[in-house]
């Protein structure tokens, strides 16, 4: 494989940040992800199976699809490549559409058991969002491949919390076998109440208190979000007269989801796999600048990555950077904001520190950095993990290509 990934441009809009330099701006000055209630009351919250209402951070106007947000931040990453729309028309051009497309809300269907004659229909506002046309998965693939005169329909990949990096990694491989030049990984992450549901029987909104790694964290901070991110060949970038950028090399394995609550069975996989991508990229452990774990602050995979980060540390300490106790957990999408952090923490060649909210487990207390601003460093890689209930397990190896030029 002589080609090689590289990010040239991304896009998001989050509850933490309406853009990628408003996300570093207020990582830095320890801005924290406002929260409010899903439910209208506590009352409803219990009708609907729940033992209380949930906090989570949501996006405000905007609606399933937002076609109108998703071509702006297509858009602002392409010309963030120095690309413009035509470039995606090609045939050795690939668009990934990840996460959950427009549905509807199990609240909707409780009213429909509630209220199901015909006045009720034509007056009860929630029955009106029952139709096929909330319910299609593929409207916006279908969409972008009509906007954008794509040659190929972009396929929905979900796999749980790895959705966007399922993408990436698929991207990665193809680029690097030289089957295509450009791939664009698109994320919509809108929360339903049956999300919040499959959280709960997950033991992941055990505890409002959220902290990665935290001594008492027991849940997540629910977050919505878009992002894009675009990855280009170097060849193809090199045809454009330009050089360098930050790499991107992936591996992913697959194990059987029963056993994804498995901490011993998973880390020790999870640790397999890293050293595998660390083999086959050359970077030793001593040379990666930090670790970007999932980190979201669920008990079960925070257990997982810290016995994996405590076995590759050993005696040595990892910089370990987990933001989601800060700035939400965009569940399918997370990835891809992860990403866009490593970026800028090679690109920039600093460490931007998250804000801490309670105090970090023993096992992990010297390696998660805490406090706020950033540190300086002189290394160019980055470790970024991902772990899905599914199951599925990546690890992708960033770095600063510009320090070989």
């Amino acid at each position: 494989m002589d080609r090689t990934s590289i990010i040239s441009g991304y896009s998001l809009c989050l509850p933490f940040a309406d853009n990628s330099a408003q996300l570093i701006a207020n990582l830095k000055s320890g801005e924290r992800v406002p929260v409010s209630p899903w439910f209208a009351s506590e009352d409803e919250a219990v009708k609907c199976g729940f033992t209380g209402n949930k906090r989570i951070a949501k996006l405000e106007k905007t609606d399933d699809s937002a076609v109108d947000l998703l071509s702006h931040l297509i858009e602002h990453a392409l010309l963030q490549a120095m690309l413009d729309v035509h470039c995606l028309t090609g045939e050795n051009v690939r668009v990934y559409l990840t996460g959950i497309g427009p549905r509807v809300d199990v609240k909707d269907y409780k009213s429909l058991y509630d209220h199901n004659d015909v006045e009720d229909i034509a007056l009860s506002s929630s029955l009106t969002h029952l139709c096929v046309a909330n319910m299609s998965q593929d409207a916006i693939s279908l969409h972008l491949a009509q906007k954008y005169h794509l040659k190929h329909l972009p396929p929905n990949m979900n796999s749980t919390s790895n959705s966007a990096l399922v993408a990436v990694h698929l991207s990665a491989q193809a680029i690097e076998q030289g089957d295509i030049d450009l791939a664009l990984i698109i994320n919509i992450s809108k929360i339903k109440t049956q999300d919040i549901w499959f959280l709960a029987t997950q033991s992941m909104l055990d505890t409002e208190v959220v902290q990665p790694f935290g001594v008492n964290s027991k849940g997540v901070l629910f977050a919505e979000g878009y992002s894009v991110l675009l990855l280009e060949s170097d060849h193809h970038r090199q045809a454009r007269n330009l050089y360098g950028g930050v790499s991107l090399r992936s591996a992913y394995t697959q194990i059987n989801a029963s056993r994804s609550n498995d901490i011993s069975w998973q880390s020790t996989n999870m640790l397999k796999l890293i050293n595998k991508i660390l083999q086959e990229t050359g970077v030793k452990k001593e040379e990666l600048c930090a670790v970007i774990p999932h980190g979201n602050g669920s008990a079960i995979s925070d257990g997982i990555e810290a016995n994996t980060i405590a076995m590759l540390a050993g005696d040595q300490t990892l910089p370990v950077l987990a933001y989601k106790g800060q700035t939400g957990y965009t569940a399918t999408g997370s990835g891809l904001v992860d990403l866009v952090i490593g970026h800028h923490s090679l690109a920039y060649r600093e460490l931007i520190m998250p804000v801490g909210n309670e105090p970090i487990s023993d096992e992990m207390a010297r390696h998660v950095l805490q406090g706020k601003g950033a540190i300086k460093h002189d290394k160019k890689h980055l470790l970024k993990m991902g772990v899905g209930v599914d199951g599925s397990v990546i690890a992708v190896i960033l770095t600063d290509t510009s320090k070989e030029q």
